[in-house]
């Protein structure tokens, strides 16, 4: 595995094996950001599957046309040849592309059913004047991708570069200035249906994989702690920002008529909607199912969310190395109040059930501080109020 890919010590500057021969300078987060992304695409477009490759290619051709002030002189050489070699290796493929698949499948690999109609995910995205959230939902595209089409080792080898260019993201001044800020950033990144379909789709990705990959001892064997320690605090930024959305003082005209209207649902709606568009991709185009879409999406990425935290809880070690208190009482919450109690519910039962029965008992206490106790004091409220 690549360390540079991890966001450790390249998250403050020492990923510098792409640099300009000045290597006393000193880059900004933005250009160490544009590596990471320039990084996965590059092992995208090298691997053997063409599906993979493809989208190598148009990550890298992205980067050319909006992001290559950005790159230094070795890295923008780098990304020319591999357009022309990929450029090279599709046209000897061009007739026989989808066979040449099927025969490159590795054996005995660990496969995920692909969401059908993916390669139309990113063609119609119209936030080009915006390059940062089509980054997103191009790095969210390829974590889906890679999943489905690469064997188990291959992939999870990959998806520590992609998480970690889309952690960065998240940190990014542009994207919190244009899109986390503001209510009017919320509404504008929740319209864009592809992110809430990209985000969607890697956290049911994680939570189904790690579901399944916890044993009796709490030994997680789909996960690396690396990897984990991506994942959680990502999910938990997504997470912060779908509460925000029910926020009581929020009006009706900050917010998209789809996304106002998905936020209101029974608990037999959601259960009919979740069961019957889990794929997603397969939702009719019709404007009032366009609507139930959003609202499958919403409740589905929070649900899951909880449930991948719970999950978390039973993996050995987990506290403190992976599960801080603080970072994750923060993102439940400061949204107590505006919970709905039906997630209050799933939060009980999903988060906090499951967090009593395997935290430490040395610790069990700044967690009630941070968490049981703010989330019991609302019930309360409720139960009186």
């Amino acid at each position: 595995m690549d360390a540079s890919c991890l966001p450790t010590e390249a998250a403050t500057g020492a990923d510098r094996d792409s640099d300009p021969p000045n290597l006393g300078q000193v880059r900004t987060e933005e250009e160490l950001y544009v590596e990471s992304f320039l990084k996965v695409s590059l092992l995208l477009a090298n691997q053997e599957l063409i599906k993979v490759q493809l989208h190598g290619y148009k990550m890298l051709q992205h980067l050319l046309k909006y992001r290559s002030e950005k790159l230094s002189s070795a890295d923008l050489l780098k990304l020319m040849l591999q357009l022309v070699k990929s450029d090279h290796d599709l046209v000897l493929e061009s007739t026989d592309s989808r066979s040449s698949m099927s025969d490159k499948r590795p054996q005995n690999s660990d496969w995920s059913a692909a969401p059908t109609g993916i390669n139309d995910t990113i063609s119609s995205h119209q936030g080009m004047d915006c390059p940062i959230l089509a980054e997103h939902n191009l790095l969210c595209e390829a974590f889906i991708i890679a999943t489905s089409c690469l064997g188990i080792q291959q992939y999870m080898g990959m998806l520590l570069c992609l998480l970690n260019s889309l952690n960065r993201i998240w940190i990014q001044m542009e994207w919190n200035r244009k899109y986390v800020r503001t209510m009017s950033g919320l509404s504008n990144l929740f319209s864009d249906g592809q992110f809430l379909k990209m985000s969607y789709h890697v956290v049911k990705f994680c939570e189904e994989k790690l579901m399944n990959g916890i044993n009796e001892y709490g030994a997680c064997g789909v996960f690396s702690i690396a990897l984990l320690e991506l994942i959680i605090p990502l999910f938990l930024r997504l997470l912060r920002c779908i509460h925000v959305l029910w926020m009581a003082e929020i009006g009706v005209d900050l917010l998209p008529a789809e996304v106002e209207k998905a936020k209101t649902l029974s608990c037999m709606e959601l259960d009919h909607l979740l069961e019957i568009s889990d794929g997603l991709y397969t939702i009719d185009s019709e404007g009032w199912f366009r609507e139930n879409e959003t609202r499958a999406l919403l409740e589905g990425t929070r649900q899951r969310v909880y449930n991948f935290i719970g999950l978390c809880t039973t993996i050995k070690g987990a506290f403190p190395k992976l599960l801080e208190s603080l970072s994750v009482g923060n993102a439940f919450t400061e949204a107590l109040g505006c919970m709905e109690l039906r997630h209050l519910g799933k939060l009980i039962h999903l988060v906090v059930i499951p967090l009593v029965k395997h935290c430490p008992r040395e610790i069990l206490e700044e967690w009630t501080v941070n968490l049981l106790e703010p989330i019991l004091l609302e019930c309360e409220d409720r139960l009186h109020g």
